[in-house]
């Protein structure tokens, strides 16, 4: 995971990191870092390591204009040395939206031995044309006992519902609701500190997050703060 941009000479921006370590891949001479762990002076080859380096990153380019990357991520970063290989032995999950056309020349064919399971949205259809040939031996059979369930799920929503839960002893809670279709959280503006959801996932007062759950959710932070919830009813 990385943050890459071409920025001028004290210009401002922010990410959001989820990991324990941040590296300083390029900048032209120093850059200014600032989580909620400590603020920071870097160059480039410089590197924080922290079990809970996680929520906001407010980055400031000390340098002249130019391309400021930074790479951050879960266990310790070791970077490269001209010459030496390096081995990825695990790499985060990666979702694939699309991908290009492909071509096929004159008889080549291309075998499929399992695909992804598929939801489909409301008033969303599948239409199969055509299936290959099956062709059974001498004494083979197929039997079928069920056919899978395809699950559609709402694009929307008929109505909303708004409420306003207040952290008290460090804790609030959001109870589950099987009629929801997703939930739109904000802390509020006046908030003192940050919002943590969950085991990590934090929310700075004015910052807003969707989640799409219909379960419970636990929140945690100072006491009085507050989180404005939509809730999309089905």
């Amino acid at each position: 995971m990385s943050f890459k941009q071409f920025m001028q000479p004290r210009q401002r921006n922010q990410f959001q990191i989820i990991g324990e370590f941040l590296y300083v891949e390029a900048c032209n001479n120093k850059v200014l870092l600032q989580t909620e762990r400590g603020e920071y002076r870097l160059q480039q080859g410089a590197q924080i390591i922290d079990d809970n380096l996680s929520g906001l990153v407010s980055i400031e380019n000390l340098g002249e204009a130019g391309n400021v990357e930074i790479l951050y991520g879960f266990g310790r970063y070791v970077p490269p040395t001209d010459g030496k290989s390096v081995t990825v032995s695990q790499m985060p999950p990666v979702q694939v939206s699309e991908l290009p056309a492909m071509q096929l020349a004159e008889n080549q064919q291309v075998a499929v031995s399992a695909l992804p399971a598929m939801v489909l949205a409301a008033n969303q259809q599948v239409v199969i044309s055509e299936l290959p040939k099956v062709q059974l031996e001498t004494g083979q059979r197929v039997n079928i006992y069920a056919t899978n369930p395809v699950l559609t799920k709402p694009v929307g929503g008929a109505s909303v519902e708004t409420s306003l839960l207040t952290i008290a002893s460090g804790q609030a809670v959001l109870d589950a609701n099987s009629l929801r279709c997703h939930v739109l959280l904000k802390a509020s503006l006046t908030n003192v500190g940050v919002v943590t959801i969950g085991n990590g996932f934090t929310l700075s007062p004015g910052e807003k997050q969707r989640i799409d759950s219909f379960g419970g959710l636990s929140f945690s932070g100072t006491d009085n703060d507050t989180i404005e919830i939509i809730e999309v009813i089905r």
